[in-house]
């Protein structure tokens, strides 16, 4: 099961050199030009996805709310990813050799550690800010787009800053096994080397996980508890209406969420095991190669999982008529006053009563007929 590194890495041939860069891959070439092909397809779809998750955005202002900017910004990252890791990656396995030499290397795994960071720091912030609503309702309007827009940035910004220490000197950017996609160097056993690997377990997947596991158990737990209350008859801060969409809410989240852990995980484990067991008891290249890709597929997963699972959206993409049910119902909803009707009876005397705001036709209408009737 375990490979030994030191067959394949060559220590005489330091990066500096361009023939480190144009050596051909160690594993099957056929394999690795059909998952090539599958790469290069995945960029294509993925870009087409994120672009059209962004594009309703931008044209649907119902879309709008604080837990789709998150979203939003997820779907920016994965485009962005689609038409630069993706493409770069599968062009240069369809080739079995890494094309772009070094400065193509740190540039793709800078995006790819942006990419596959920030997601995961934007889906713990889409948890949390779900969680704080349903917990604390009354202050839900604190939650805003600005906020979110604002956290959003934060978080990419964060994991911007630990996509640059290799650049900067903690680790390196350096090719994988398969020498057609590149990462950090996790077989270097010298101090530096290893203590960002244990930073990257640490910080980037083990509290990240944690904080998603807490906040949507918390989450549901809350709806569910709020769910018995109103079954109960007792009465509780939110309707069952509000309860019910909280729900579909945190169901999309989470569904979100389980996508982007199962892709990432597989190769979170092989590249810690190889890290933990060194360059002579390391996953094959094959196995790392495969879970890096599968990895890079999630700018996919994502956006289906959410697409699939949103009631604002259908086969057709958008769901027209959901959404305008909804900003009519968002607009009409602060505007209902309480009219009233005065209706003069045959003996003479008058009824007063309190209507629901109407329509000038409806007004018309029943003043026509209490015209008649008087």
């Amino acid at each position: 099961m375990w490979f030994n590194y030191s067959l394949i890495i060559d220590d005489d041939l330091l990066p500096n050199n361009p023939h480190f860069w144009d050596r051909p891959t160690p594993i099957n070439c056929d394999i690795v030009r059909i998952v090539g092909i599958l790469l290069c397809i995945a960029a294509f779809v993925g870009a087409v996805l994120n672009g059209l998750l962004i594009y309703s955005f931008i044209r649907y202002k119902p879309i709008r709310s604080s837990s789709n900017v998150h979203v939003l910004f997820i779907a920016i990252m994965g485009f962005i990813a689609s038409c630069t890791i993706l493409p770069m990656t599968g062009t240069s396995s369809i080739y079995c050799k890494w094309l772009y030499a070094r400065a193509g290397c740190q540039f793709s795994s800078v995006i790819a550690f942006v990419y596959g960071c920030s997601s995961c720091y934007l889906l713990c912030v889409v948890s949390v800010s779900r969680c704080y609503i349903v917990i604390r309702p009354f202050y839900a309007s604190n939650v805003t787009i600005e906020r979110s827009a604002v956290v959003s940035c934060f978080a990419i910004g964060i994991a911007s800053i630990w996509a640059m220490l290799p650049v900067l000197g903690w680790n390196e950017y350096t090719m994988e096994g398969a020498r057609t996609s590149c990462c950090i160097n996790w077989y270097d056993r010298r101090l530096s080397y290893v203590s960002f690997t244990y930073f990257l377990f640490i910080f980037v997947y083990a509290i990240p996980l944690i904080i998603l596991f807490v906040s949507n158990s918390i989450t549901l737990i809350g709806l569910k508890t709020m769910r018995d209350k109103i079954e109960q008859g007792v009465s509780t801060i939110l309707s069952r209406k509000r309860i019910q969409m909280e729900r579909r809410i945190a169901k999309n989240i989470i569904i979100t969420t389980c996508g982007f852990i199962f892709t990432w995980t597989p190769y979170a484990i092989t590249l810690f095991v190889s890290a933990f067991q060194g360059k002579d008891f390391a996953m094959p290249p094959l196995a790392t190669f495969l879970c890096a890709c599968f990895a890079k597929s999630s700018v996919i997963w994502i956006p289906l999982l959410h697409i699939s699972t949103s009631t604002q959206y259908t086969f057709t993409f958008v769901n027209v008529t959901a959404l305008n049910s909804q900003s009519a119902s968002n607009q009409m909803e602060p505007e209902k006053q309480n009219d009233l009707l005065v209706l003069h009876n045959k003996d003479g005397s008058i009824h007063i009563r309190a209507v629901d705001k109407l329509s000038p036709k409806r007004k018309t209408r029943l003043t026509n007929t209490n015209s008649q009737v008087h």
